[in-house]
């Protein structure tokens, strides 16, 4: 039976060596939740980061109580950091985004707000507008599109964060991805269950500070995963195990 949650909301922070953002990042969520009370526990994943990201982490929360931290040993993928995100996740509705300020707090926050008024079961981001990029920006529309052709499934924007969903749904999705690939699955999961989507609309701003994860091998990882996916493997061992 699960546990009663002790939020309305939890809200994973992944960090892969942003050591320059980690700081700003929670300093900014924590200050636009503290106003809009907004029940939200953070909870800061140092994914396996090589440069000072842990140590900041164990400072923030040794000043702010409330935040949670979980500590990751080796970068085994930006999947897994979010795995172990979502397993501490203490609310009753529990989600994800990347710690690189790509999204603005008040975004966030409209976000997280839009949860707490609807109907759904998920809501995600979908990047009406990207400053990150013409190439990653193309590449991404290339990447959807295959996406929900192979998969049938009506999605805009497949990898934007935040994602948030309800916590009764996380056993069931039994989220195997340890790498870029679990936002797919876990739209695909969500698609099959019949779960209610809603897409959010914001702005995906260009990074300030620190080096995107995202080079030419995630490409072909996501490209290898999806191939993988619709002839079988994963996903269909997790579909007959819900029938």
């Amino acid at each position: 039976m699960q546990e009663q949650a002790k939020y309305k909301f939890s809200l994973a922070l992944v960090f892969y060596n942003e050591e320059d953002n980690v700081v700003p990042v929670v300093n900014s969520l924590k200050e636009v939740l503290n106003r809009s009370k907004l029940d939200c526990q953070l909870i800061l994943v140092d994914n396996g980061s090589r440069d000072h990201t842990s140590r900041l982490i164990r400072e923030l929360v040794s000043v702010h109580r409330d935040l949670k931290p979980v500590m990751v040993e080796d970068n085994l993928g930006y999947g897994w950091g979010v795995i172990n995100g979502l397993s501490a996740a203490e609310g009753e509705w529990i989600g994800f985004m990347d710690g690189d300020a790509q999204i603005a707090s008040g975004d966030v926050e409209r976000f997280l707000a839009e949860a707490d008024s609807s109907r759904y079961d998920m809501i995600k981001a979908r990047r009406l507008e990207r400053r990150d990029g013409f190439i990653r920006a193309r590449v991404s529309e290339v990447y959807v599109i295959l996406f929900c052709l192979l998969f049938g499934i009506k999605i805009y924007d497949v990898n934007a964060k935040p994602v948030i969903f309800k916590r009764k749904y996380l056993d069931r999705f039994s989220l195997k991805s340890r790498d870029w690939f679990i936002d797919a699955e876990l739209l695909m999961k969500a698609s099959f269950l019949g779960l209610r989507i809603r897409e959010v609309g914001m702005i995906f701003h260009r990074r300030q500070a620190g080096r995107t994860a995202v080079n030419v091998a995630t490409i072909f990882e996501f490209i290898n995963n999806i191939a993988r996916n619709a002839l079988g493997g994963e996903f269909a061992r997790w579909k007959k195990n819900q029938r």
